[in-house]
């Protein structure tokens, strides 16, 4: 029997004109064996340096009712968590579900953990990119497309372009950016770019991987994201990816 993990990020947006946010917990469910959490940030410097006046307290106090109530002795037998994330709107709020197939329930938890708070760990103990693909193919997966990992495609000119995830309706390259020089990077950008722009038959999700806790102040940074948006590409951080990857099509 296929093994399914629900789940769904709580993001505090103080500015919906801004278009800014931030990751504050993630609520996990699998209805078949009772299982609800809810597991939240543990790094309260990097939510105020996002938003100063966010006290610290009170939003530690609304986490903590929020787990209370999710792991309560009464929602373990009662609990839907596409009920729950409805009470939650506005600055706060849920995501919409999503939901991922997995073998090993303590190990998807971590996995979805580290994918939404890799500021929370150390940067040992941060998912490497192959890590990043993985958790992305089983999303995709579970959302009941077919996959292809490192899938060589032929070019405009019939050179190899690789790619590290493809489906029937787009690909995928995953850009690491971590301990990198991004001056260097700027001209690997540029003849990505150009094959962006040249593929007239699937969409293309350039995703990165980037632990600077702030990359759009970073001049080479926001070049990188320019070129790449000019090229007609979707250029998105592995976090918001993992939202993109299961309603594309």
């Amino acid at each position: 029997m296929e093994k399914l993990l629900k789940y769904s990020v709580l993001r505090y947006m103080p500015s919906k004109l801004s278009g800014e946010k931030i990751n504050l917990g993630i609520l996990f469910s699998e209805e078949n064996t009772g299982y609800h959490s809810f597991y939240c940030t543990k790094n309260f410097q990097r939510i105020k340096y996002f938003d100063d006046e966010l006290e610290k307290k009170t939003l530690r106090d609304f986490l903590t009712e929020i787990k209370e109530d999710v792991e309560s002795e009464w929602n373990r037998e009662n609990f839907d968590i596409d009920e729950f994330i409805k009470f939650y709107i506005n600055s706060f709020c849920f995501e919409k579900t999503a939901s991922i197939i997995y073998e090993d329930l303590d190990s998807m938890i971590e996995s979805l953990k580290k994918a939404y708070f890799r500021f929370d760990y150390a940067k040992g103990e941060r998912p490497s990119k192959t890590e990043d693909q993985r958790i992305l193919a089983k999303l995709i997966r579970s959302s009941g497309t077919s996959l292809y990992r490192n899938k060589t495609v032929k070019g405009r000119f019939e050179e190899d372009i690789q790619y590290d995830l493809m489906t029937q309706y787009y690909y995928i390259k995953l850009f690491d950016f971590d301990g990198k020089n991004l001056k260097r990077c700027i001209n690997t950008a540029k003849t990505w770019a150009w094959n962006c722009s040249h593929e007239t038959g699937k969409k293309i999700y350039i995703i990165y991987r980037y632990s600077d806790k702030n990359p759009e102040n970073k001049k080479e940074f926001q070049i990188i994201k320019n070129i790449f948006d000019e090229s007609g590409a979707h250029f998105c951080s592995i976090d918001d990816s993992i939202k993109i990857v299961q309603g594309a099509g």
